[in-house]
């Protein structure tokens, strides 16, 4: 931007600053334990309340008014371009790894589609691999792509509603693709035909529903209403996990922390054995056993084997420096065991007789199991700075082959530094930027961060397309937050609940070390994170707002004291705590974003969320952005960025207004932080 066109902008954009579309006020208080509650934006969890849309189409025009539409423009055009050379760049290291499952074109055109009432395809993540073999291993891990089924008359596909939580279930006649029936479900890990196949069985979690807000198996036959399905099995509380395994010709279920043998026509559940962990892999050597990952006596995890028939158990894999992640069997030739450390994957092979021999070539980066087959073990990679490559490893002679790797117009240098967390731990942090780009106290940087639910984040190339803002000379940072697995179960447990300031904390003490670095400044320094991370934005913001001059908190849950009410939210008592109880009110009130606003100068704040995300519900960042907007006392920008026809995902929605989400958030931070 030329300098006379920057100070107009700054100029219009102080004068909107002052004028923010009004939100109406409704009085209304709670006591909750003896302490008063005011929300005077309740009446927005309201989603049918037409003042509502009319204030969320102001606030959309006011955002619009305010970015920069040349840049956004250009940079929504270089997001496009960078997914689509991602997808070119995959189908080449895809030739190296092919799909597990064999893909199989979708058999319904955009066409198709609308004449058959489904909703424009251009507002729907498909499913596009299709599971065709008889049986199937369903675990909670497993891509929802991968649960698909086909009987001798009907085929089944998923369909991503909004790219979130709820989805479709389309069923149509193999003879002529024509669509015959279509279920709703959420949360579903598990589909498959009944033996005659004119019935499928469905794990859902449909509040609505006949499980009352539990996870559930049902049996559907096709073409009746969904409403009267038979319920066979369901979970004891709404927090319940059931999750359906099928090993060696035999059913499992995974529920209420137990697993036992289940007789898939009756739902009828035998021999239930504790877990005291989480199943990672199911086995059938020449039993069924269950691969359990525990950390109740190990800060680092340990695995376990459980057999199913008896409950015997024995060590599968010991303590290690690392934390462990996952294990994936090698047939008779041992096991591919994957871990974490300082917030990237190490991986090594367990062999038969119970030694662990790393693979020491592949380091800082994210490994990913890609096949097995004949001694030669696939495995694909990539870091920060190297987009992804596959290569072969064969045990035998432990030889690491590059098999194909992707290339991108840029280039990407990525630095590990450490910073000192808030409990005085060392903590690993990535800076990318583009290669040969200096950093300085004027190089404009976004600090990243999720911090919770045992989330690592490990390295990917291009992350939140990061490729259309690091090519322009800012810089992008990756953090490890407590909250994460990163470091242990002690890291993960010091974030849970009340603990949540020690992820905030943190948070701000890494963009901290970024500034005594010399490689950024404050007035250069934006953070951003989505879902959590946004909530991690908004608790910092409240505790640090003089750290940085711009904050972007996607989709974050605001309402900590409501948020076990909507959508996915009775889900995170874990980490967030129970607001309805004395003790978890007392411990999560004083943290609540939305309710700790002061009346006092913000920094700029761009709050983004999607009017049909179903995971966190679009109401906490309406209620969280009025208010801020009502206490902000500085002339800094606080704008609304409202999705249209999208989801928790930044993917989803149509394809060009989810490039122009990621393009909006770039914009406002290259506005504010002087790129």
């Amino acid at each position: 931007m030329k300098s006379w066109l920057i100070i107009a902008l700054l100029v219009s954009q102080t004068a909107l600053a002052q004028s923010y579309p009004a939100a109406k006020k409704i009085s209304q208080t709670e006591v909750r334990f003896g302490t008063v509650i005011e929300d005077s934006y309740k009446w927005m969890e309201n989603t049918s309340d037409p003042d509502l849309w009319s204030w969320i189409d102001e606030q959309k025009s006011y955002t619009h008014s305010y970015l920069d539409s040349q840049f956004l423009d250009e940079l929504a055009a270089r997001v496009l371009d960078i997914r689509k050379i991602q997808k070119e760049q995959n189908l080449i290291t895809g030739k190296a790894s092919p799909s597990r499952s064999p893909r199989i074109p979708l058999p319904w055109s955009d066409e198709n589609l609308r004449s058959m009432g489904v909703n424009d395809n251009r507002f729907i993540k498909w499913d596009r691999d299709l599971v065709s073999n008889k049986s199937i291993t369903i675990s909670s891990s497993v891509d929802q792509n991968q649960i698909k089924k086909e009987s001798s008359d009907y085929q089944l596909k998923s369909q991503a509603v909004h790219g979130g939580d709820l989805r479709r279930v389309i069923v149509s006649q193999k003879s002529d693709n024509q669509v015959v029936d279509i279920l709703l479900v959420k949360f579903y890990t598990f589909i498959g035909w009944t033996e005659d196949g004119k019935s499928f069985y469905y794990i859902s979690d449909l509040d609505e529903r006949i499980g009352g807000g539990r996870p559930a198996l049902f049996r559907h036959t096709v073409g009746e209403i969904q409403s009267e399905d038979q319920l066979l099995l369901n979970g004891k509380t709404p927090t319940s996990d059931l999750t359906i395994h099928e090993v060696g010709g035999k059913f499992f279920a995974e529920l209420d922390g137990t697993i036992g043998t289940l007789q898939l026509s009756t739902g009828n559940l035998t021999n239930r054995l504790p877990i005291q962990g989480e199943i990672v892999e199911m086995l059938d050597a020449p039993e069924a056993y269950a691969i359990i990952r525990t950390f109740e006596n190990a800060n680092n995890g340990e695995l376990y084997k459980l057999r199913l028939r008896d409950g015997a158990r024995s060590i599968f894999l010991k303590e290690q420096k690392f934390v462990v992640e996952s294990s994936t069997k090698l047939g008779d030739k041992g096991a591919l065991i994957l871990g974490l450390q300082d917030a990237s994957h190490v991986a090594g092979i367990l062999t038969p007789d119970g030694n662990l021999e790393m693979i020491e070539e592949l380091k800082d980066g994210t490994i990913s199991y890609e096949s097995f087959k004949e001694g030669i073990l696939k495995l694909s990679f990539e870091t920060y700075s190297e987009p992804k490559k596959v290569y072969s490893y064969i045990l035998e002679t432990k030889v690491l082959k590059l098999l194909a790797s992707q290339t991108f117009p840029v280039e990407v240098e990525a630095e590990k530094v450490f910073y000192t967390a808030s409990n005085g731990q060392k903590a690993s942090m990535w800076v990318l930027r583009k290669k040969g780009t200096p950093l300085t106290s004027s190089t404009p940087t976004i600090l990243y961060g999720y911090g919770g639910f045992k989330v690592s984040i490990t390295p990917f190339f291009g992350m939140y397309e990061s490729l259309s803002w690091i090519e322009k000379g800012g810089a992008f940072a990756v953090v490890t937050l407590p909250g994460s697995l990163d470091y242990g179960k002690s890291w993960y447990e010091l974030a849970q609940v009340g603990g949540r300031i020690h992820s905030w904390d943190s948070f701000a003490l890494a963009g901290k070390e970024l500034i005594k670095r010399g490689w950024t400044s404050k007035d250069h320094l934006g953070m951003m994170g989505a879902s959590n991370g946004g909530t991690l934005v908004a608790g910092t913001l409240q505790r640090h707002s003089d750290t940085f001059k711009a904050a972007v908190p996607i989709v974050g849950v605001m309402d900590l004291l409501n948020f076990t009410l909507f959508t996915a939210g009775k889900y995170w008592t874990d980490d967030y705590g129970r607001p309805f109880t004395e003790d978890g009110f007392r411990g999560i009130f004083p943290l609540s974003p939305y309710h700790n606003i002061q009346r006092r100068d913000y920094p700029a704040t761009m709050v983004m969320t999607a009017e049909f995300d179903d995971r966190v519900a679009p109401m906490h960042s309406y209620k969280y952005l009025a208010r801020l907007q009502e206490y902000n006392t500085s002339s800094a920008p606080i704008l609304l960025y409202n999705k249209e026809w999208g989801g928790h995902a930044r993917g989803s929605g149509s394809e060009r207004e989810s490039s122009r989400f990621v393009a909006a958030f770039y914009t406002f931070f290259a506005q504010q932080l002087g790129l």
